[in-house]
């Protein structure tokens, strides 16, 4: 079991808080964590516009601190992670997001309280990135139809109240209403993607193209089963694009099993390195979030480039 430092010695941690995520601006919150870090507390700062929580990151890993921990969710994540990728600053994490899909597969948990614990005990796992062009995921990624649910449901959530009053009554099952209106909307013209991997190719016409670090996203899709965030590959899931609504609900109703992953238009398969180019704009999710959009997307798999503070019992060498 691995520590960010000997136990005699308190550790400096800066806090990061998104006050719009789901309990974020809790008013006891910061009373909470000033209690819980004492001594070890190196300061904290609320976001308040895109990418932040990076700046804020940056600019405390000059500062020597030993630990990040984000307050938010994965997107609060995402935007720490690209501060700190590649440093010896470790990640701690307090979800209060809609989805926490990094949480969940660490089993941080939800209860801020116990979660602050779990960061006190420095028990350290390092994690694989995945790079696309200049940004940096750790969950899962892609482009196509899911990144049609993420753009819908990130704009159901900063719908001011409503979309608060929503995050709250559905959680993560945001993203299942999303996909039911992603689906509706759904286009029938084609999106022809190149895919070039270790020596490999392909030409194909999809309904999306997923580049995962562990196996579910939106913590009801089961996108990836068995994948791993820490093998030094990331598992790619290519879905064909079927021309009937109707075909598209069968494959996404398995996909909450992971038993999409039958169907002959699904293809599976690991990789370090992957090129895709397209013949139109798309946008590339990752972390349930929009971090680039274009033409050519280029991903690399980055080992061990980020340390997380996890339970004991999760910990993953």
């Amino acid at each position: 079991m691995r520590s960010i430092k000997e136990k005699e010695n308190a550790m400096r941690i800066k806090v990061i808080i998104n006050p719009k995520s789901k309990n974020g601006n809790h008013k006891d919150l910061k009373t909470m964590l000033e209690e819980k870090f004492s001594h070890s507390l190196a300061g904290i700062e609320q976001t308040t516009y895109p990418k932040h929580a990076t700046e804020i990151a940056q600019r405390a890993v000059r500062e020597n601190v030993d630990a990040i921990v984000a307050v938010g969710g994965d997107g609060t994540i995402n935007e720490v992670l690209n501060g700190i990728a590649g440093t010896d600053v470790a990640l701690g994490i307090i979800p209060t997001g809609t989805a926490n899909d990094l949480a969940t597969f660490y089993g941080i948990p939800k209860d801020p309280t116990k979660a602050c614990q779990v960061i006190l005990n420095q028990n350290v796992s390092c994690a694989d990135l995945i790079r696309v062009n200049n940004r940096y995921y750790v969950t899962s990624g892609g482009l196509g139809f899911p990144s049609d649910v993420v753009g819908i449901a990130s704009w159901m959530k900063h719908q001011n109240m409503i979309g608060k009053l929503l995050g709250q009554l559905m959680g993560s099952k945001i993203y299942i209403l999303a996909l039911l209106c992603a689906l509706i909307k759904k286009s029938k013209r084609e999106n022809f993607l190149k895919v070039r991997w270790n020596g490999s190719s392909l030409y194909a016409d999809s309904l999306s193209l997923l580049l995962n670090n562990q196996p579910f996203l939106g913590k009801n899709l089961l996108m990836s089963p068995g994948a791993l965030n820490n093998d030094g590959r990331f598992d790619v899931c290519l879905i064909g694009n079927p021309k009937s609504r109707l075909r598209v609900l069968s494959i996404l109703l398995k996909v909450l099993t992971g038993k999409h992953v039958y169907f002959s238009s699904v293809s599976r398969w690991l990789a370090d390195k992957l090129v895709v180019t397209s013949e139109r704009p798309l946008a590339f999710f990752g972390d349930g979030e929009i971090i680039c959009q274009g033409t050519y997307f280029n991903l690399q798999i980055i080992p061990k480039a980020l340390k997380i503070i996890v339970p004991a019992q999760k910990e993953r060498s």
